[in-house]
């Protein structure tokens, strides 16, 4: 269902965060294994793994969370002025938005050098762990493949990204569920410069807060989640 959108539209991203979520609770099962901890007892590179995807997933947690706050600010500043020049607060977003493009280039250059390092080299193809290992690694895929999709709900990646290449066979979301978050903040600053009502723009903004807000949850519990796996295997590894 994935590639039938054009880009992640919220309810989307919260789909996918949510499957996330119900695979690595299922993952976490199958770490409980004796059989399991048993085949998972050497391996090192599983471990590093589960550090790579807990850092990203750190990352793109805090990209929210920061948004989330210039937007909220932009909201105050709008009820203070309600016809006031707005100027200063549309010129301290912009540089707030500097620093966020630089924070959001660098995450997808973290996604993209995890995605082609994410094959586990396997020393003994006739090991018992073989499918465990390749369990693991498809979760891997498919969890750098969603942080980059919650991502790209902010802003798209300009070199084109996984879940660009995933979701560009056909193009069927209308209105603004295919336009970046961040691009659509800047629409509703737009806005002003048409003499809209701050009220409106207000409105705008206070409904991109609630869905962004709900995706920087839902990352918070993915997050806790990879948090957890990583401790399982640890603790394989040290008993």
């Amino acid at each position: 269902s994935s590639e039938a959108v054009s880009s992640p539209s919220h309810s989307l991203a919260c789909q996918r965060l949510d499957a996330l979520k119900n695979l690595y609770e299922c993952l976490d099962d199958v770490l409980q294994l004796p059989l399991s901890q048993q085949a998972l007892s050497n391996d090192q590179e599983v471990l590093d793994g589960s550090l790579i995807l807990l850092d990203i997933c750190g990352a793109v947690r805090d990209i929210y969370s920061q948004v989330n706050e210039s937007v909220q600010e932009l909201e105050s500043s709008l009820r203070r002025k309600r016809n006031g020049d707005l100027a200063d607060e549309v010129s301290s977003y912009m540089i707030s938005k500097k620093h966020l493009n630089k924070m959001i280039s660098k995450c997808y250059k973290e996604l993209k050098k995890a995605e082609k390092n994410c094959n586990l080299t396997l020393v003994n193809k006739d090991s018992e762990k073989v499918p465990l290992v390749d369990l693991i690694k498809e979760v891997r895929e498919t969890t750098l493949t969603v942080l980059e999709s919650t991502l790209s709900f902010l802003s798209p990646s300009k070199a084109g990204s996984l879940v660009s290449k995933l979701l560009s066979k056909n193009a069927s979301s209308k209105g603004h569920s295919n336009i970046a978050a961040m691009e659509q903040i800047e629409m509703e600053l737009h806005l002003l410069n048409k003499n809209n009502s701050n009220v409106d723009v207000v409105k705008g903004l206070e409904a991109l807060e609630s869905s962004i807000q709900e995706l920087a949850e839902m990352l918070e519990i993915v997050f806790r989640l990879l948090l957890k796996t990583r401790v399982s295997l640890l603790n394989i590894l040290n008993h």
